[in-house]
């Protein structure tokens, strides 16, 4: 009875307590998003402190797969943006001209029927008045 119990808690600490993640599959389908954001100004060398958070409001969004491609598609467009899920969580760098972007997106499961999406990028140029922080964060629940 022992080795039962001692093999069960095993099974539950190895595969049980699983880290659940979002994933292509989960985002199929219809949302319901709230989107903010916050904006950090440069002042005297530094960025200051984020500003008072912007309210997107909610819209609905669709993630769907066609060709093994994710897609997804705003309200009040037939557009469908294609999605590149890796990199969904993973940190970027680009530049254009003077201007040079750096940031991370960040993909939060929070149950199977809802998720965060955190981004925040830092950009900064040669005018060096015009660098800013932005961070947004989108916070999804499906439609049953």
């Amino acid at each position: 009875m022992k080795r039962i119990l001692l093999i069960s808690l095993v099974s539950l600490v190895l595969f049980g307590c699983e880290e659940k993640k979002v994933t292509e599959e989960m985002l199929i389908g219809d949302w319901e998003c709230g989107a903010t954001e916050q904006r950090a100004k440069w002042k005297n060398g530094v960025f200051q402190n984020y500003s008072t958070t912007i309210d997107h409001g909610k819209s609905l969004v669709k993630y769907l797969k066609e060709n093994d491609s994710l897609f997804v598609k705003l309200p009040d467009s037939d557009e469908k943006i294609k999605q590149d899920f890796k990199k969904l969580n993973e940190s970027y760098e680009d530049s254009l001209g003077d201007r040079k972007i750096v940031g991370f997106t960040k993909l939060e499961y929070i149950s199977d029927n809802e998720f965060k999406l955190t981004s925040e990028s830092t950009r900064t140029q040669d005018k060096q008045e015009d660098n800013e922080k932005i961070k947004t964060l989108m916070h999804c629940t499906r439609i049953k």
